[in-house]
């Protein structure tokens, strides 16, 4: 663990690491392990198997970090660099309004709309969401993220613009994702996820490849139906609030104690 600018060792830092392994043919598992940074910096972890790693770490002073390192050998040795609190951050957050409900706020869905008139086709589209615009948006060359619902089995499946992708993060008893893990990965994200309801949250990296955003769902799927001349509309997703970096000298950083602008006011 090292400072990344000072590259002196950071030593006390806690680190989590999380081994993903194939469980069997159709399932893949996961270790945790705990342990602190010696005082040169060092840590180690060893599994039994398994070929990726989730390494949480945190140090006092510094911001929270998330990686993503694929196992290519039997040993791996590598250096994780820590970055301190940046003081000029400045995060655009949206908050969801719990009193009520607002076209505008962020709501990914599937839109089904059935017709009661003879001769009608049920129609289904899409809306996603778009991070460096702060608005829904049925086109999805301008969304960064959307879902689709699998008819048969209800699965929902979070897509990513081609040039953009997702990385979960999954829910841990002592860790709160919006506090504790301030820093997105550099790597790991994917075009499709499918939604567990293990998750705490999402990093989404946008559309442009630059930017990111930290999501953070409700944690129950919200569906609205109503009935519009002659027609039943079914629009069901997920809500959520979230956190966008507009500073791509600090991208991957979400320090809470970062200002807010506004909401009425968005500055892209």
């Amino acid at each position: 663990m090292v400072d990344k600018e000072t590259k002196q060792p950071v030593p006390q830092a806690q680190i989590q690491a999380s081994c993903s392994y194939q469980k069997n043919i159709d399932e893949t598992g996961e270790e945790q392990k705990y342990t602190i940074s010696d005082g040169y910096g060092r840590f180690k972890f060893s599994f039994a198997r398994g070929f990726g790693f989730r390494i949480n770490t945190s140090a006092l002073g510094y911001l929270s970090g998330l990686d993503y390192k694929l196992v290519k050998n039997n040993s791996m040795s590598d250096t994780i660099f820590l970055s301190a609190h940046p003081f000029n951050a400045s995060l655009v957050v949206r908050m969801q309004n719990e009193e009520s409900f607002s076209p505008q706020e962020p709501f990914i869905r599937q839109v089904v709309v059935n017709s009661t008139e003879k001769g009608e086709k049920k129609r289904v589209y899409l809306l996603g969401y778009d991070f460096l615009n702060g608005t829904n948006t049925d086109e999805l060359d301008s969304a960064d993220i959307w879902l689709e619902i699998n008819q048969s089995n209800q699965q929902i499946v979070l897509k990513a613009h081609p040039k953009g992708g997702i990385f979960p993060v999954l829910k841990q008893e002592d860790s709160d994702f919006v506090t504790h893990v301030t820093r997105a990965p550099e790597t790991g994200y994917t075009r499709h996820y499918v939604i567990t309801g293990d998750e705490a949250g999402f990093f989404v990296l946008c559309r442009n490849g630059n930017h990111v955003a930290k999501v953070i769902p409700q944690e129950r799927i919200c569906e609205i139906i109503y009935q519009v001349n002659h027609q039943t509309v079914s629009e069901k997703g997920i809500r959520f609030d979230y956190l966008f970096q507009p500073d791509l000298q600090n991208r991957l950083f979400f320090p809470v104690s970062a200002s807010i602008i506004p909401v009425s006011e968005p500055n892209f």
